[in-house]
């Protein structure tokens, strides 16, 4: 197959995915019947990768024209208040407001009600996929993980970054529709904003090399990033035994569409449905990099975090081998060898927490009331889970310091 071809600059971490198709992405494309990769969807991949955020960007350059904090505290503002509460607001804050309160028509509320009863209804598994799949995923580029890498607190901040993320996460499906007053919505901006404050630190960093990486956080990787918590997040419970209706995956595709709006990823990016997500989920693999020692330590960081900490030790043990496992069975043998995750018996286990699911799901189907008992109880256990992580305080929702800065 013949290589494509692009008017515009392209890093060398890019790999062409009509080039070399490895076994595992094959399996994945004819799994899910997935048409041959369409020129639309490569350049997603190909041709955003220089590509950032002009007004979260903006807000951050602006900021730096402020006294130390204003800015933050301008931003919290106007995330808390709104952006009429600021007496003079920076022109780059108006204008990134603008389009953040404006909620798009095309939002469909009783979509986002579904994915989050559906997110609330898988428990502690969604903790899981979000651990061994969602973020040790992303750890496996080469490229994308080094924003992350370039902190200098690979392992350190390892607790903080999980702990976080599923605060994030469990906000964001609480919030049910993302209403402009919710925690969700105030998750999504303030994490946008510390994507730019990243993008516009690193960009200025000699260590950056763009030829190779591209943008640092661009608009290819947080694609990337939104279909591992969309896409890959449905493909990860329906591994652990979960019962995802198509009706389900669609809604969230579609929450998660609307959560990446909010975040600065481009719309004509965004799937519009699992399909498309799988589609996308494909060239998205195709065309990363494979992974290098910051993937390795940024995975046997997130490794030695367990999911539930109140276990025993040997159970944690036990569980860490499981996770190891489940990072395995979906990423395929040869992420798992890039990311240097444990091979061993112990991943065998993941097929009776599958089937054990799978069980529970049909009991939960066909006792009345038991969907609703099922959910409220795994619900708060994740919530409680979430609470214990950080131990009562609210996320910062701010860049970790560059590595010339931890020492």
């Amino acid at each position: 197959m013949a290589a494509h071809t692009s008017a515009r600059a392209v890093p060398t971490r890019y790999q062409d995915p009509l080039v070399k198709e490895s076994p595992r992405n094959a399996l994945f494309r004819k799994a899910y019947r997935l048409p041959p990769p369409r020129e639309e969807h490569i350049t997603r991949f190909r041709d955003t990768l220089f590509d950032g955020d002009p007004l979260a960007d903006e807000v951050v350059r602006s900021f730096a024209e402020l006294p130390r904090g204003e800015g933050y505290r301008l931003l919290g503002r106007a995330v808390d208040e709104g952006i009429h509460s600021l007496a003079e607001a920076p022109a780059a804050l108006v204008a990134l407001f603008a389009e953040l309160d404006a909620r798009p028509a095309w939002v469909d509320d009783e979509k986002l009600e579904l994915a989050a009863r559906t997110a609330d209804r898988v428990g502690m598994s969604g903790e899981r996929v979000l651990s061994c799949i969602c973020l040790t995923g992303g750890y496996r580029s080469s490229a994308a993980n080094k924003p992350i890498a370039f902190t200098g607190a690979l392992e350190s901040m390892a607790y903080r970054r999980l702990a976080e993320t599923s605060k994030f996460v469990f906000d964001l499906y609480a919030s049910r529709t993302v209403a402009r007053d919710s925690a969700g919505f105030r998750g999504a901006v303030m994490v946008r904003l510390m994507h730019a404050m990243v993008r516009v630190r690193l960009a200025d960093d000699p260590r950056w090399q763009n030829e190779a990486w591209g943008l640092p956080v661009n608009q290819a990787d947080l694609l990337a990033t939104n279909l591992l918590f969309s896409a890959v997040f449905v493909i990860g419970l329906r591994t652990l035994g979960h019962i995802i209706t198509r009706r389900e995956a669609d809604a969230l595709v579609h929450f998660w569409r609307y959560v990446g709006y909010l975040m600065g990823v481009r719309l004509d990016q965004l799937p519009r449905d699992f399909e498309e997500a799988c589609a996308l989920v494909y060239l998205s693999a195709a065309t990363q990099p494979g992974g290098d020692e910051d993937s390795r330590k940024l995975a046997a960081a997130l490794l030695a975090v367990p999911v539930e900490p109140d276990r025993p030790r040997p159970l944690v043990y036990v569980d860490a081998q499981w996770r190891a496992g489940f990072s395995r069975l979906v990423l395929g043998d040869e992420a798992g060898d890039e990311l240097g995750l444990p091979n061993n018996a112990w991943k065998w286990l993941v097929l009776g927490s599958a089937a054990w699911n799978f069980a529970t799901e049909i009991v939960r189907l066909v006792i009345p009331g038991g969907d609703a008992l099922l959910t409220r109880i795994r619900r708060d256990r994740v919530r409680r889970n979430v609470e214990r992580a950080l131990d009562g305080k609210p996320p910062a929702y701010r860049p970790y310091p560059p590595r010339s800065e931890s020492r």
